[in-house]
C-alpha cells in the first residue's frame, strides 16, 4: 500500500532574509499539514520573504492550495512580507487559473525572476 503522507518532499533553504521552499511530488491532504506546520514555524522565526519553487510539484489538491492561500494571507498581515510562486508547470498553472488564484499570488517563471520580484 502506498503511503500517501510520503508523496511530498520539500526543502526549505535560507537565502539571507528569504526562504526558498522547493516542493517535489504531490501536495495533498496527506502532505499539506506537515508543510503548513513547518512554514508557520519558519514565518514565526522572523522570515518574511518566501519563494515557492513548484518546478517539481506534480500535483496539488484543494488541501494543498489551502495551505498556500492561508500562508499568503498570513504573510500579508506582516509589513514587508512577500510570497512568490515560480516554476508552475501547465497542469499546476491551469489549477490556479481555474480557481482564479493567479490574482492572489505573485507568479513568475523561475527562481531568478522570483528573486528579482522580491527585490523590487
Amino acid at each position: 500500500m502506498l503511503d500517501k503522507s510520503k508523496s511530498l518532499t520539500y526543502r526549505i533553504t535560507d537565502e539571507g532574509e528569504t526562504a526558498v521552499v522547493a516542493l517535489t511530488g504531490d501536495l495533498n491532504m496527506f502532505s499539506a499539514p506537515d508543510l503548513r506546520t513547518n512554514l508557520v514555524k519558519k514565518f514565526d522565526s522572523g522570515v518574511g520573504k518566501f519563494i515557492f519553487d513548484l518546478t517539481d510539484l506534480a500535483f496539488v489538491d484543494s488541501s494543498g492550495i489551502g495551505v498556500l492561500v492561508s500562508f499568503v494571507s498570513l504573510a500579508k498581515k506582516r509589513p514587508g512580507s512577500k510570497v512568490v510562486l515560480c516554476g508552475l508547470n501547465p497542469q499546476i498553472r491551469s489549477i490556479f487559473e481555474v480557481t482564479r488564484l493567479l490574482s492572489v499570488f505573485t507568479v513568475v517563471d523561475d527562481l531568478d525572476a522570483a528573486r528579482a520580484a522580491l527585490a523590487a
